[in-house]
């Protein structure tokens, strides 16, 4: 019987401690780099050119307003995580921050500081998202994590961000090379330019 036992012992699985908690600096970092790329460049705009309409091409849009709207997703989610549910839909329209440059500037390096704080916080620490699916329903609140919800606002003001670069270019100012790119087509950008290298061809843009 006690053979039996060791046996049985010895066949067990090792039972494990449960692995470390993980923080969010893989997609907050991301996030604040972006937010700062994107400071950067409204350093080099105008006021004017901040608000101005760019016209049909872009829906009659400004620069102003794609950053205000990326601002209220990066807001929506630093002040959810103290309640509990984040609610993208519940935005600022026509603030100051869509035609004040200098108010987005603020707002920008507030935001960044509260992402700065969420990097060091449980990855899977849950929080509701609460979204309106259609605009006849009634509003659903959905279960994520925290670090699962930084990663939609990094790709969300990277989307935002090609818009602008698009905006910035049409106006005849200048944008970093990398900036409004996802990270994969960077990634495949340098691969891609690594083969040609290797094989000594001009690279596919």
């Amino acid at each position: 019987m006690i053979a039996s036992i060791a046996a049985i012992a010895a066949s067990a699985p090792e039972s494990r401690p449960p692995a470390p908690a993980q923080d969010c600096a893989p997609v907050a970092g991301p996030l604040i780099q972006t937010l700062r790329d994107l400071r950067s460049l409204l350093g080099e705009l105008s006021g004017p050119q901040y608000s101005q309409r760019a016209g049909e091409l872009f829906a009659d849009s400004s620069i102003g307003g794609h950053v205000r709207h990326v601002l209220d997703h990066a807001r929506a989610l630093a002040e959810g995580w103290r309640v509990g549910t984040v609610d993208y839909d519940h935005r600022a329209r026509g603030t100051s921050i869509e035609t004040d440059i200098v108010a987005a500037d603020a707002e920008l390096a507030r935001l960044i500081g509260a992402v700065e704080h969420l990097s060091r916080l449980d990855a899977d620490d849950a929080i509701g998202v609460r979204i309106l699916p259609s605009r006849d329903a009634q509003p659903v609140t959905l279960s994520s994590t925290l670090a699962r919800e930084l990663a939609f606002v990094l790709s969300h003001t990277i989307h935002h961000n090609a818009t602008i670069r698009g905006m910035v270019l049409a106006i005849g100012e200048r944008v970093p090379e990398s900036f409004g790119y996802a990270p994969s087509t960077l990634a495949h950008r340098g691969r891609c330019a690594a083969r040609c290298e290797a094989a000594g061809s001009a690279c596919a843009r």
